[in-house]
């Protein structure tokens, strides 16, 4: 039977029950080898994506990761069957035990800044005025295009600036809350900064007070998210990776 992976986690600490169904509505279960544990559940080779699949998936996660430090493994990794799955483990066992103890007690915490490029910083750099453009006048018109060019530069440079600051700024304000930390984004077509921050459970409320006090500019909207399993602090080695953040519904302000 092939089975699904959903995460990793350490044999020895004491075992709570999974009363959730996995994905297609199968019942999750336990693959022990040597020191960790794995929770599988039986699914067809030829797993399809979607979103029930990946909500269900989601569910079991959080519901192991409520008693146990998880490694959450990239949605669809499906194995053959349970002995490929103990072989997993075994063959990468040094890696993921040292992998959970650096998780050890933490959550996920993300935080979402929506980046308008259209909106700029007092005193920024204007775009310089072009000359006049006539048909009869070639040497204009390619200085136009050049000085045209040159703004253009300028002002992507100065958005990658803007969004350096942002996060500069985030980080600065959390300072002394969180282990480690992930930045993605914006993208043109997504203009979103998203930060991740490891946190130690015991940190979690300091954090989301921080979050009221983090002043950023008017324009730059915020959304706090979390506590999650460190979905975005797992290698993308032999560690199967981690499951797409958009999982999870974003809360805050």
């Amino acid at each position: 039977m092939s089975c699904l992976l959903y995460c990793i986690f350490s044999r020895q600490a004491p075992l709570h029950p999974t009363p959730v169904l996995g994905v297609g509505g199968q019942p999750v279960f336990l693959v022990t080898q040597g020191s960790l544990r794995a929770a599988v559940s039986g699914t067809s080779p030829t797993l399809v994506s979607n979103l029930s699949g990946l909500k269900a998936y989601g569910r079991v996660v959080a519901c192991i990761h409520q008693h146990h430090t998880v490694i959450p493994v990239r949605y669809g990794c499906v194995l053959p069957d349970e002995s490929q799955v103990a072989w997993l483990l075994e063959n990468h066992r040094r890696e993921y035990e040292a992998l959970l103890t650096e998780l050890s007690g933490c959550v996920e915490m993300g935080l979402r800044v929506k980046v308008d490029p259209e909106q700029s910083e007092p005193g920024e750099m204007q775009e310089p005025e072009r000359p006049p453009v006539t048909p009869s006048s070639p040497e204009l018109s390619g200085a136009a295009y050049l000085l045209a060019r040159r703004a253009h530069y300028a002002a992507l440079d100065q958005e990658t600036q803007v969004v350096q600051n942002l996060a500069a700024t985030c980080l600065a304000h959390f300072t002394g809350l969180f282990i480690k930390s992930k930045i993605e984004g914006p993208l043109p077509q997504l203009p979103l900064l998203s930060l991740y921050f490891l946190v130690p459970a015991n940190r979690v409320e300091s954090f989301r007070q921080a979050f009221l006090g983090l002043r950023l500019p008017p324009e730059a909207n915020m959304l706090l998210s979390g506590p999650w399993p460190p979905y975005n602090f797992v290698g993308h080695g032999s560690a199967p990776g981690s499951v797409q953040s958009t999982l999870h519904p974003a809360v805050g302000g």
